[in-house]
């Protein structure tokens, strides 16, 4: 395949991969509830859960969950691809690096769909909490720290390591080691999500929700459309003029 069809290729699943995951966010953790007014959980069991994230995800229906996680989960291997393309950035693809940030990025987006997938469980163990008889609590209360404990392993481990690609990514950036402008930096994904959070308190219900729970998604989309409009031409040239040199 030729060099600017797997560029192509790449960004159309990064693209697509970016809008999908923002859906699945949306869809699974897009709510902004007011725990006081849950108070089985805000008072009687407060000591016993993280209120927050118990009350997160009480609003949605158990097909809206799983619609959300399912979104994301099944089309995690587009990341793949759309790593490979962070990757083509680089004025040498061969020095120490890059291939850090490639792999480091790499393992984040193999670790990121069991993470995101785990806020399914969590939200229907605390349904179910709030929707059964009170003899049956201690036993799903357990059950639901067990499910917080995998979330928070699983998708922090994720998030962890996408921060250090990510991060070392913006600073390869500022180094001048990419072929991207030095104010790119401000468009990858860590950088810009803390740019983001302060719209995100000021926006009203529903919108509000929409985009704290997909917050690191929305970045993703606008840093890889930045990519796609603004530097796929500067790319594809500059691995034409690659192949020139290697003939």
């Amino acid at each position: 395949m030729k060099y600017s069809n797997k560029i192509n290729w790449s960004f159309a699943a990064a693209i697509m991969v970016s809008i999908c995951w923002l859906i699945g966010d949306i869809f699974v953790a897009g709510f902004n509830p007011d725990p006081a007014a849950y108070p089985l959980f805000s008072k009687t069991y407060a000591d016993q859960m993280d209120v927050v994230m118990a009350t997160l995800m009480l609003e949605g229906s158990t097909s809206r969950l799983m619609f959300g996680a399912l979104i994301g989960a099944l089309t995690g291997p587009l990341l793949l691809p759309a790593t490979w393309l962070v990757y083509q950035f680089f004025k040498d693809t061969k020095k120490w690096y890059a291939i850090f940030v490639y792999w480091v990025l790499l393992a984040g987006a193999v670790l990121s769909p069991l993470g995101h997938a785990g806020f399914f469980y969590v939200g229907e163990i605390y349904k179910a909490v709030y929707h059964t008889d009170p003899v049956a609590h201690p036993y799903l209360l357990d059950t639901g720290r067990g499910f917080m404990k995998m979330l928070n392993i699983a998708w922090g481990a994720a998030i962890g390591v996408l921060a250090i690609g990510w991060i070392s990514f913006a600073v390869c950036i500022l180094l001048n080691k990419t072929l991207l402008p030095r104010w790119m930096a401000l468009l990858t994904p860590v950088v810009l999500t803390l740019l983001i959070i302060p719209v995100k308190n000021i926006l009203p219900l529903p919108y509000s929700g929409w985009v704290g729970g997909a917050i690191f998604n929305i970045a993703y989309l606008i840093f890889f459309s930045s990519l796609l409009f603004l530097f796929r031409k500067k790319l594809v040239q500059q691995g034409e003029n690659l192949k020139s040199t290697l003939q």
